[in-house]
């Protein structure tokens, strides 16, 4: 009898803000809520790609990509407004979960409701910035293991351009969401990574227009998948 040698799963890491944590509003209560592993985009990416591949997550609600919080926001109350920006924790989090073959940065919504506004493109370089932190980190102790990069831009904002509490200055933080994917395209096609128009895949359904509904991370996951195993090493 001829024995299979072991195969270590492949790793992908996603690294996000709330809408790849999992934050809902609870329908019964009103209060914020998160969605179980399973039921969250990741979750879905991972039921989608099987055993053979081991999705990770490491996300934080109103996470930036590369600026701190002011200390206003309601958060700040409980953490450090260094706690929120993505590229102090990128390398150490590329350190934790190392090997890696890919890592999946979706950030931007929250730097869009930054005032004064950020210009798009500043956004999606300092998303490249993040996953290149990431791999860095990811590489640091398996240089022969180098992760492909794939930025994510997050579904645009819900709604129609109304108001919304959630975000001051809404109509135009709502227009800069729709014009995200092209910047991040562009920023990736210069840098030689990979992009993917979340918006392609969902709208943002959730009650407070910013967040995915359990529908939209259902979408989205899926929508992934096949963009995923394109970008993974054979098997």
């Amino acid at each position: 009898m001829v024995e299979v040698p072991w195969q270590r799963p492949l790793r992908v890491l996603t690294y996000g803000d709330s809408n790849t944590w999992g934050f809902v509003t609870d329908a019964a209560t009103g209060n914020p809520s998160r969605l179980p592993d399973a039921e969250r985009w990741p979750g879905i990416l991972q039921a989608a790609l099987g055993s053979g591949v081991q999705v990770l997550v490491d996300a934080i609600p109103g996470r930036r990509t590369d600026r701190d919080a002011e200390a206003e926001l309601p958060i700040v109350d409980s953490v450090s407004p260094s706690a929120l920006n993505g590229l102090r924790h990128a390398e150490a989090a590329g350190l934790s979960q190392a090997p890696l073959d890919l890592v999946i940065v979706m950030l931007g919504t929250n730097d869009l409701a930054i005032v004064p506004q950020r210009p798009l493109d500043e956004i999606g370089e300092a998303c490249a910035r993040v996953a290149q932190a990431l791999v860095r980190g990811a590489t640091a102790f398996t240089p022969d293991r180098v992760p492909q990069v794939l930025l994510v831009s997050p579904p645009p904002l819900g709604g129609a351009g109304a108001a919304s509490a959630e975000v001051p200055g809404w109509p135009a933080v709502w227009q800069a969401s729709r014009d995200l994917a092209p910047a991040l395209e562009g920023v990736a096609r210069a840098q030689g990574l990979h992009a993917f128009d979340g918006g392609s895949a969902t709208p943002t359904s959730g009650p407070d227009l910013v967040h995915l509904d359990a529908d939209d991370h259902r979408r989205m996951g899926l929508a992934l998948a096949d963009r995923v195993r394109s970008l993974l090493p054979a098997r």
